[in-house]
């Protein structure tokens, strides 16, 4: 389907321009040269339609190139065959075949795929607008001298299309070395070739065909071949190409670098149209400076929003990694973090305190009730002893199993016994069951230890201070506050350690 459709068109254009005179010959030639792009248009348009990714957008713009070439075509019909207005330059064909490259130049130029900004690709929409009414003001005016076309002229404007196309067929191919997925290289393959074959045959029949009475407007029909080869890779179905490896940094360089060109391509054509339209020339100047200046400043102000999501989503995923899964507060990573600025905030020679604290008789609760209330327990304590924290520099967080730890920031010996004491009342009236207690109800014991936290070794004794007076709590009863009665020092702490964490009473 994809090369039979094609090869018939051209068979039968062949036959036509073969087997009749000229009569009918130069009247089929301006047919079949409308015909063709609008049967490429058509098969370009319907490939977009069975892509669901942003490739369908690229081929819809080949589609209304090619449509834009035919109106070009069909002036030239227009003219030939109804007004028999023979071998002139006309103005609307001139400026339909040079708008019909603005949406090929902006595919090759822009980063035209939908996940970008709307907004860049407008701009860049409008540049390579821009630029091809730049250039067909330009050639226009280059062959015109007084309304009469000049040979100089003429062959001025045959060396810029020639130069046009080389530029198109190089950056089709650029695009589809640096194409990544197999949509995206099947969309650049057809159109490098297209452009390539194109470029080749426009070549010739301006420098041998167009300019020789001995060649008719059959000859121009050859053109038909690039629309029939467009309309053969875009018939067929889309290929499952493997990964094309490219050098991550080449691809960025072209795709971030192809709009810069385009700009600078407006700007160079706009400098060459101020000497015969200085007007029209300053406009595309100005818009070639704005189109940088315009997609400069979109683009920074992506790369800013880009990198506050990516802050936001760090903190977030800090924030998770520092926050208990069951209770919601705080974890012991996030203590330890907490506890470190604090012995080296500007304020560590005032007073700090910890509190030790440890859910009464929680295992024979597990076993009694199960895990679930279990750990509703300590959804209820964790909230109970958030709420008993007035300050927002106070930090609570689950140090492990039924364990929480507090830090109190600025806070005396004794305010960090009122406090404690306000945290053991607060559980001990939440009224949670716990058969297996004295009391009937969930209770806390605390263990409180303060201090001037001058170092990290001072911090680790304060926990160990209060780790003991915990278990101090536990032995005597459980159910209260038990505050450190001495402070040791860092050959204590290590010694102290061996028995605090294995010898408290757990349950």
């Amino acid at each position: 389907m994809s090369l039979y459709l094609p090869i018939a068109f051209l068979l039968l254009q062949l036959i036509i321009l073969t087997c009749f005179g000229p009569t009918v010959t130069a009247p089929a030639a301006y047919i079949l040269m409308v015909i063709a792009p609008l049967f490429a248009a058509a098969a370009t348009f319907w490939r977009g339609r069975s892509h669901t990714t942003s490739v369908r957008f690229g081929w819809y713009a080949l589609a209304l190139a090619l449509t834009i070439w035919a109106v070009g075509a069909f002036a030239n019909l227009w003219q030939e065959m109804i007004l028999h207005h023979q071998n002139e330059m006309y103005r609307t064909s001139m400026v339909a075949f040079s708008l019909a490259v603005v949406p090929t130049t902006f595919l090759v130029a822009s980063d035209w795929r939908l996940h970008q900004r709307q907004l860049l690709r407008v701009v860049d929409a409008l540049v390579a607008l821009a630029l091809g009414c730049t250039y067909s003001q330009y050639t226009w005016s280059m062959i015109h001298d007084h309304a009469a076309p000049t040979e100089a002229g003429v062959t001025y404007l045959v060396w810029l299309l020639d130069f046009q196309n080389i530029y198109l067929a190089l950056g089709a191919l650029v695009r589809w070395y640096v194409a990544q997925d197999s949509d995206e290289r099947d969309l650049f393959r057809a159109l490098a070739v297209h452009l390539c074959i194109y470029f080749v045959i426009v070549f010739i029949n301006d420098h041998y065909f167009a300019g020789n009475p001995a060649f008719g407007p059959q000859y121009g029909t050859i053109i038909t071949v690039a629309f029939a080869v467009l309309c053969g890779f875009a018939l067929r179905a889309p290929s499952a190409q493997p990964v094309h490896l490219v050098n991550a940094a080449l691809i960025r360089i072209v795709r971030s670098g192809s709009p810069i060109l385009l700009a600078l391509a407006l700007l160079t054509a706009s400098l060459l149209l101020i000497r015969v339209q200085y007007l029209w020339g300053c406009v595309g100047i100005l818009i070639a400076v704005l189109g940088i200046g315009v997609r400069t400043t979109l683009i920074q102000v992506q790369h800013i929003e880009r990198r506050e999501a990516l802050r936001r989503e760090a903190s977030m995923l800090q924030t998770i990694a520092w926050t208990d899964a069951l209770t919601g507060v705080p974890n012991r990573h996030f203590f330890t973090e907490a506890l470190v600025r604090a012995w080296r905030d500007e304020r560590r020679s005032a007073p700090q305190a910890i509190l030790m604290i440890d859910i009464d008789h929680f295992k024979l609760l597990n076993d009694r009730y199960g895990h679930p209330v279990g750990d509703g327990c300590l959804r209820e304590v964790a909230r109970a002893l958030q709420r008993g924290l007035g300050r927002p520099d106070d930090v609570l967080a689950r140090y492990g199993g039924e364990e929480f730890i507090v830090l109190l920031r600025d806070s005396t010996a004794a305010g960090a016994q009122v406090v404690a004491e306000r945290l053991r009342s607060a559980v001990q009236h939440l009224r949670l069951e716990n058969a297996s207690s004295p009391e009937s109800v969930v209770t806390v014991s605390i263990g409180v230890a303060s201090g001037e936290l001058t170092d990290g070794t001072v911090a680790g004794q304060m926990v160990e201070a209060a780790d003991r007076a915990l278990y101090e709590a536990k032995i005597s009863g459980r159910n209260r506050v038990k505050l450190a009665t001495s402070r040791i020092s860092a050959d204590a702490a290590t010694e102290a350690s061996i028995s605090a964490r294995y010898r408290r009473l757990r349950g």
